[in-house]
C-alpha cells in the first residue's frame, strides 16, 4: 500500500505484507540477494496485493490555513478507550504541521473521492476549496460526505523503521451523507472499490414475477378488502426490495401510490424473503446489513431467522417502523438517514423476537410493541421464497383471537398465490 502526502513527500510503502501460499519458484527468487532498489521494487510489488482504505488526515498550521495528508494506514487501535492510529512517513513535513496542532480529523474516502485524493496527493492548491469541507468541533477540516470521520488528540507518536506511528484519542466520531459511495480502495498501484456480493439480475426471470403478480392481483385486492387492510406484493430486483401489487393503500402513503418502491434487501428486514432463499441471497442480505449498520449481529440474525421459520411469518413492530416507511417512500432520503432508520428498526428486532408468541406479541393492551404488519412468504416452484404478501394497517394492538385469524387468512392467501404461480409450499412450513 502507498501514501502520498500533499507537502510533496515521495509516496512511500505503508502496509505489512500478508503471508501467503507462493509458487516455490517464486519464494526462491525472492529469497535471492537483490540490491537495495530491485528490494525496494518487490516489496512494492507485493504490497500491491494487499488492498486498503484510503483516508485524509486533516488538520490546520500555526496560521490557521488547512493542511492535510493521504494515507492508507489509518486504523482503529482500541474501543475502550477509544483510540485510533495512522503512520505517516518520517520527516513528512505535513505531518511536523499536523503534531504541531495535537488534532486531526481523519475522513475515509470513497469511491467518489478519488479526484479529491489526487489532489491532495499532488499539491494542488484547491484542494480544500470545496463546499464539502467544513471545520469540525476542534477547527479542523472534515468532509461532510466522508464515509466516515474520527476526530483525534494525538496522544504519542513512535518511531517505526521509515514511519511514524502516530495514536490519538478519539473526541468524535460519524458518518457522512452516503453520497460518495462505497469506500475508496487502492491496490496494485491504482484506485477502484468493492461491490457486496450481489445476484446475478435475471431479466427475464422478473418479467415473469410482474406477469405472476398482475395474474394474482385480484387475490391482493381480496384479501385486503376482507380483512379491511393495506396488502402489498413485494420481490427482490437485483439487491433490491420492490413493491410490485398493493391493495387498500393507507392514508399515510404518497399520493402517487406505493408500487414502484423499492430499498436495500438488508437484514433484519424482509426476513421472509431470506428465511426461505439460496445460500447466495442469504449472504447478500447479511452483507448488505453489514454495509448499513458497520456490522453484523449474526448470532440475532439467525434467532430471527429461526423464528420466522418456526411461526411461518414475519413481523415488523414499533414506531421506528412508521420512521423507516416514511424514508423508504422519499426519493430525496440520503444513505444517512436510510442507515439511522435501519438502526431503529434493528433495535426493536430482540423486543419483538422475546414478545413473540402465536398468540401475538406477549405482552397485552397498550404495554405491548403496536403490531404495524405481518409478512408471508410465498413460494416459487423450488420451495424458496419468491414473493412477500405484506398485511398492515389493522389494529395496533390485536387481541389473540384477532391475530390468530389474521395470520391464518394471511397463510391461507400466501398459499393461493402460491398455487395459482405455480410454486410449491415447503413440507416443513408450518401451516
Amino acid at each position: 500500500m502507498q501514501s502520498a502526502a500533499v507537502q510533496g513527500e515521495a509516496v512511500q510503502a505503508e502496509a505489512v505484507p500478508s503471508v501467503t501460499a507462493q509458487d516455490p519458484a517464486t519464494v526462491q527468487d525472492a529469497a535471492q540477494p537483490q540490491r537495495p532498489r530491485e528490494k525496494s521494487a518487490w516489496w512494492r510489488a507485493v504490497l500491491g496485493e494487499y488492498p486498503t482504505g484510503v483516508t485524509a488526515i486533516t488538520s490546520t498550521d500555526a496560521e490557521g490555513n488547512p493542511v492535510g495528508m493521504v494515507v492508507g494506514t489509518f486504523t482503529a487501535v482500541s474501543e475502550d478507550p477509544p483510540l485510533v492510529g495512522f503512520l505517516p512517513v518520517a520527516g513528512s513535513r505535513t505531518f511536523a504541521e499536523i503534531s504541531e496542532n495535537g488534532t486531526f480529523c481523519a475522513n475515509v474516502l470513497g469511491y467518489e473521492h478519488e479526484e479529491l485524493c489526487r489532489r491532495f496527493a499532488s499539491r494542488a492548491e484547491d484542494r480544500f476549496e470545496s463546499t464539502r469541507w467544513e471545520r469540525s468541533e476542534l477547527g479542523n477540516p472534515r468532509l461532510t460526505d466522508a464515509i466516515a470521520w474520527f476526530e483525534g488528540r494525538i496522544t504519542g507518536t513512535t518511531p517505526a523503521g521509515d514511519h511514524l506511528f502516530v495514536m490519538a484519542e478519539v473526541t468524535g466520531l460519524g458518518v457522512g451523507d452516503g453520497s460518495a459511495g462505497l469506500p475508496l480502495l487502492f491496490l496494485k498501484g491504482g484506485y477502484g472499490s468493492f461491490t457486496v456480493p450481489s445476484l446475478n439480475f435475471d431479466v427475464p426471470g422478473f418479467s415473469g414475477q410482474l406477469r405472476a403478480a398482475e395474474s394474482v392481483r385480484d387475490v391482493v385486492q381480496q384479501i385486503a378488502d376482507e380483512t379491511g387492510t393495506e396488502c402489498l406484493l413485494s420481490t427482490m430486483a437485483d439487491d433490491s426490495v420492490l413493491v410490485i401489487t398493493a391493495a387498500n393503500l393507507l392514508p399515510s402513503r404518497p399520493r402517487y401510490g406505493i408500487v414502484g418502491m423499492n430499498f436495500p434487501f438488508a437484514a433484519p428486514l424482509t426476513p421472509v424473503l431470506a428465511a426461505w432463499s439460496a445460500k447466495d441471497r442469504l449472504k447478500l442480505w447479511e452483507e448488505n446489513s453489514r454495509h448499513l449498520l458497520g456490522k453484523v449481529d449474526r448470532p440475532l440474525l439467525v434467532r430471527l431467522l429461526d423464528t420466522v421459520r418456526e411461526h411461518g411469518y414475519g413481523v415488523t413492530a414499533g414506531e421506528s417502523s412508521d420512521d423507516f416507511d416514511a424514508i423508504a417512500n422519499d426519493p430525496a432520503a440520503s444513505w444517512g438517514e436510510l442507515t439511522g432508520a435501519w438502526s431503529a428498526v434493528k433495535k426493536n428486532v430482540e423486543a419483538i423476537l422475546d414478545a413473540w408468541t402465536p398468540a401475538g406479541l406477549s405482552a397485552a393492551g397498550e404495554s405491548a410493541l403496536p403490531v404495524m404488519s405481518l409478512q408471508f412468504p410465498v413460494f416459487d416452484a423450488e420451495g424458496l421464497a419468491q414473493f412477500e404478501l405484506v398485511i398492515s394497517g389493522f389494529d395496533l394492538h390485536p387481541d389473540a383471537e384477532a391475530f390468530r385469524s389474521l395470520v391464518a387468512r394471511g397463510k391461507a392467501a400466501a398459499a393461493t398465490i402460491t398455487e395459482l404461480t405455480g410454486g410449491t409450499v415447503p413440507e416443513d412450513y408450518p401451516v
